[in-house]
């Protein structure tokens, strides 16, 4: 009897195990943007499983108009794979009011190809994108990030703000400051939030003087 118990709760524990091993696809995260309260178009991801990897497709579209006339479009598609933790691929598109920029990204055994508008190398750091979704861009109170539209790296000092209750006290979040430069010398400030269970929650940036905010689509009463 003592036999069998022992051969059950072994076979319990290398299940559980097996299953902790997977990683899980998580929350699909559905944005609508605004630039100075005006709605201006979203930013999707969407996440599969892949086997043992996680698959983040994102999409992002801005149209920000003027007496009726386009005077900044931007579109962006990016498709990470990450595996246990860490990335493994990416690649990504990018048309920036015209400006067509790309990034690529690949996993050797030791390093990362890099192969981008801005550079093409090898780097045997840990790369964390710009796609936002992970919160490991926001533990410590430095963080060398990679952009996603070119490959540039982006060099970020962290901030906690605290906690902080959004979307009407329905969500705790925990607040963070980041702020930066990209390649452009372009200053680079953005408040973001992220729920207790580490998932992306809302932003705000500045945007050529402009405030863009991202709203959650299961938030926004807009959607109503």
């Amino acid at each position: 009897m003592k036999t069998q118990l022992s051969i059950f709760f072994v076979i319990l524990i290398l299940c559980t195990w097996s299953l902790e091993s997977k990683s899980k696809a998580p929350t699909d995260i559905k944005f609508n943007v605004y630039r100075n309260s005006s709605l201006i178009g979203f930013h999707n991801l969407s996440f599969s499983q892949l086997n043992n990897d996680i698959k983040a497709e994102i999409e992002i579209k801005f149209e920000v108009t003027f007496l009726g006339f386009v005077v900044y479009d931007y579109y962006h598609k990016n498709v990470e794979i990450w595996s246990q933790g860490k990335l493994k691929t990416l690649d990504s598109l990018t048309d920036k009011n015209g400006e067509e920029l790309s990034c690529s990204v690949s996993k050797l055994e030791d390093s990362y190809k890099i192969n981008g508008t801005s550079r093409e190398t090898l780097s045997a750091e840990t790369i964390i994108p710009t796609s936002y979704w992970k919160n490991e861009l926001i533990k410590g109170v430095k963080k060398k990030t990679l952009n996603t539209q070119d490959c540039s790296v982006i060099d970020f000092t962290i901030k906690s703000l605290g906690e902080k209750m959004i979307y009407n006290n329905k969500v705790l979040t925990d607040h963070y400051k980041l702020e930066g430069k990209e390649s452009t010398g372009e200053d680079v400030i953005i408040d973001i939030w992220y729920d207790k269970f580490g998932r992306w929650a809302k932003m705000i940036f500045i945007k050529d003087g402009s405030e863009i905010e991202y709203i959650s689509k299961k938030f926004d009463k807009s959607d109503e």
